[in-house]
């Protein structure tokens, strides 16, 4: 068997997301590519991955529409050209801008 990191994930119906799942419990990283199913079968087989990344204690995430990504939980990863979201140590976090009303003399 070939030795590698990821595993490029399409699947066409529910059935094949059991392959997904033995690439997650070898610790891949898989690249899940949902674009040619329906809503439903789409959260279908999302659920079911979910549990199996769960109990795998790694994480999601979802770097496109409809594409997602299961990290094993001892891999990092970088999404540099996600927007930056807020950090809870940034002193202005969940803060609203204070306005400070200027009046001119008549």
């Amino acid at each position: 068997m070939m030795d590698y990191e990821i595993v490029f994930f399409k699947p066409i119906k529910f059935e094949d997301c059991m392959k997904c799942v033995e690439y997650i419990r070898e610790e891949k990283i898989v690249h899940i590519n949902l674009c040619d199913l329906d809503a439903e079968n789409s959260q279908r087989i999302l659920d079911f991955i979910s549990g199996a990344v769960y109990i795998q204690e790694g994480q999601i995430v979802n770097p496109g529409e409809k594409v997602f990504c299961s990290i094993p939980k001892d891999k990092k990863y970088l999404m540099d050209y996600k927007e930056k979201v807020p950090s809870v140590l940034d002193s202005r976090y969940d803060e609203e801008e204070e306005i400070i009303p200027q009046y001119r003399k008549r």
